[in-house]
């Protein structure tokens, strides 16, 4: 609604201008609707104390000029615009409506005023009738078509979103969370344990540079044994200064922060975006991200994806509208290749607080240049098949209303969204409340993988590599690094996919698992795994859980070439390792019959190893057949473990 309130004061200063000039014209008469002399007088007394900025002594002359003449247009047009001038919408709109009452020909640009002041407070009829009205003026400036299509657009779209509501049930976080403060929501973690937020609040402090009397800092809460938000804290000094800080996010793996600070000594504009990454438990002293994501622009509302490699943040350029940007993480850990999201998200107005949930592919954000009911309405938007982002889809009445809206995240299940409301009967100012999301608004459901790293055999932890595929299309989900002091990783997994997780460290045989994610929203539950790496022994065996081979057949599935790459890359890491490949199977057939068939698919594995490039030296086949079981064979799950390619180390 930025954009509609600018009009707005900018058609009221015509209209001081137009007063201003007949005022300066004292050597000739003064032509005004009026014939009172007492009604001329308190206008004129009334305009000299508005050239000075003096609203409250030109308001009573200006209401005292229209007590002496009822239908004086002008009077009643100038207090419009002192109230609109203060913001005031209710009671300019009073003022202008008896403006148009008075003399609807006298300045016809009254009904656009009327129907865009209305249009910011929700009164989208009142609205609509308005901007119908000046449309069919003869007078109606042409300058104005599209501003007023748009308009009579957004009035039909609010009235028919009201007719059409979406489920919205808000409940506030409490009073642990909540306070007669502003807070603001910032982040939730993947495992819905931890919630950091804004509070915006009066200094307790003043300082010789200080800039307002408001001081926004970060506050967080980690949930109770019964499951209830504890009393927030204040968080400590390396995120909190003197200044302004806001915008929080942590990446899903929560192992890296990014947040906004203003007017920082080292910043390279007026707000720029930081950064930190947790060694151990510890978050280490925040940076400036700096070029070129940071620049003599304003940065801000910085969201990680859930790889950690992509960040998506806003930009404004000078005094003008804002626009979301990506940036990539580069190899030496900089970010860089930013670009401009594009024009299917960003409008001729102002989008705000992208975040990016956990599946990588829905993306909500605030806008006032979409349609929408005034103000910045929420907006959603997909990538589709080939990584294009659809056009958004407005969040819908009640959750979008006139005024605007703060942003709004989404937890990983994506079942409960969280926004930031001055509603009535909060605990005051703006509060966090949470809701349901109504299901054509959810994201890809995404649960997640959460372990640690050690030494099978000493059980330190261990920095290690992991990687997270879709076996489906081999394509890889996330890359990291587990913690090097603690070995704890989260990895997360969006549902509905057969996934392979692959981790490896110099030395140390990889690990590999495979897994599928199903279910309903309500269903998903968080996978826990404590991963041991074997030391490079020599008769030291991993079963290869990612090679598969169609039933009965020794021809290898598609999805096994990712994880036999990985068996390239220990014989590359290492360069004196020396395998050897078995296969075995079930019970279920003839011994000779199952002999065959296992020595056939190690020959498979061996075979393809060597086409991509492994030596004929390190590696040797064996079948086994049925006779090395590690289950029982009289259950379907045992014999389907009994099936399966191992690797032993038989020299190092």
């Amino acid at each position: 609604m930025r954009q509609f309130r600018i009009i707005s004061l900018f058609l009221t200063i015509s209209l001081s201008l137009l007063y201003c000039q007949s005022h300066a014209q004292r050597g000739g008469d003064i032509k005004y609707s009026t014939k009172s002399r007492k009604a001329r007088k308190s206008m004129e007394r009334a305009m000299t104390f508005f050239s000075d900025n003096n609203y409250p002594e030109a308001l009573i002359d200006a209401k005292q000029a229209v007590e002496y003449d009822t239908n004086f247009v002008e009077a009643y047009l100038l207090i419009g615009q002192i109230y609109d001038s203060q913001r005031k919408s209710s009671q300019s709109i009073k003022y202008y409506r008896k403006a148009a009452i008075a003399n609807p020909d006298f300045y016809p640009m009254v009904f656009y005023i009327l129907g865009t002041n209305e249009l910011e407070l929700g009164y989208y009829e009142s609205a609509l009738n308005d901007f119908r009205t000046y449309l069919v003026h003869p007078k109606m400036d042409r300058r104005l078509s599209k501003l007023l299509n748009d308009n009579i657009d957004r009035a039909y779209f609010g009235m028919d979103q009201k007719k059409n509501p979406v489920d919205f049930k808000p409940m506030n976080l409490g009073s642990a969370i909540n306070t007669p403060a502003d807070e603001y929501i910032n982040t939730i973690s993947t495992d819905n344990q931890l919630i950091i937020f804004t509070r915006k609040q009066k200094k307790n402090i003043r300082t010789k540079n200080q800039r307002n009397s408001q001081e926004e800092d970060f506050y967080k809460s980690i949930k109770g044994e019964n499951g209830e938000w504890l009393v927030a804290r204040r968080m400590g000094p390396l995120f909190n200064t003197n200044g302004n800080e806001g915008a929080m996010n942590i990446s899903p793996d929560q192992n890296m922060m990014v947040f906004t600070a203003c007017y920082r000594k080292d910043g390279f504009g007026r707000c720029d975006i930081y950064q930190t990454k947790k060694k151990g438990k510890k978050w280490q002293i925040p940076i400036n991200i700096g070029p070129p994501v940071n620049t003599g622009n304003w940065e801000s509302n910085a969201c990680l994806s859930s790889d950690g490699k992509t960040l998506y943040f806003v930009r404004r350029m000078g005094r003008g509208n804002s626009d979301i940007y990506t940036a990539e993480l580069q190899d030496d850990g900089s970010w860089g290749n930013v670009q401009n999201i594009g024009d299917v998200i960003n409008s001729d107005g102002s989008e705000m607080t992208p975040f990016i949930h956990p599946d990588g592919k829905t993306l909500y954000f605030s806008s006032d240049g979409h349609l929408g009911m005034g103000g910045k309405d929420l907006f959603y938007s997909r990538k589709d098949a080939n990584g294009n982002w659809t056009e958004p889809v407005n969040l819908g009445y009640p959750i979008n209303d006139y005024k605007n809206q703060m942003g709004i995240i989404v937890n990983a299940s994506g079942d409960l969204a969280y926004i930031s409301s001055d509603m009535e009967a909060g605990k005051g100012g703006y509060d966090i409340y949470s809701f349901p999301l109504y299901m054509d608004a959810r994201p890809i459901a995404v649960t997640y993988l959460k372990g640690v790293i050690r030494d099978a055999k000493t059980h330190k932890p261990l920095q290690a590599n992991f990687e997270l595929y879709d076996l489906k299309t081999n394509k890889l989900i996330v890359k990291s690094t587990s913690d090097a002091i603690t070995g704890d990783f989260l990895v997360v997994i969006p549902s509905g996919s057969k996934l392979a997780l692959n981790v490896n460290r110099k030395s140390y045989l990889f690990y590999s698992d495979q897994f599928a994610v199903e279910g309903e929203y309500s269903s998903i539950k968080p996978f826990t795994k404590n991963i041991l790496l074997n030391p490079l022994e020599v008769n030291r065996k991993i079963i290869l859980k990612n090679v598969f081979f169609a039933t009965a057949s020794y021809q290898l599935e598609n999805e096994s070439f990712l994880e036999l790459r990985k068996v390239k890359e220990l014989l590359d890491l290492n360069p004196n390792l020396k395998i050897e490949i078995s296969g075995h199977t079930d019970n279920i057939g003839s011994n000779e019959a199952n002999a065959k068939l296992s020595k056939e698919r190690a020959k498979a594995v061996y075979d393809f190893l060597l086409s991509i490039g492994v030596s004929s030296e390190k590696l040797k086949y064996r079948g086994y057949g049925s006779t090395k079981p590690i289950s029982d064979n009289s259950s379907d799950k045992g014999r389907a473990l009994n099936r399966r390619t191992e690797l032993k180390i038989i020299g190092i």
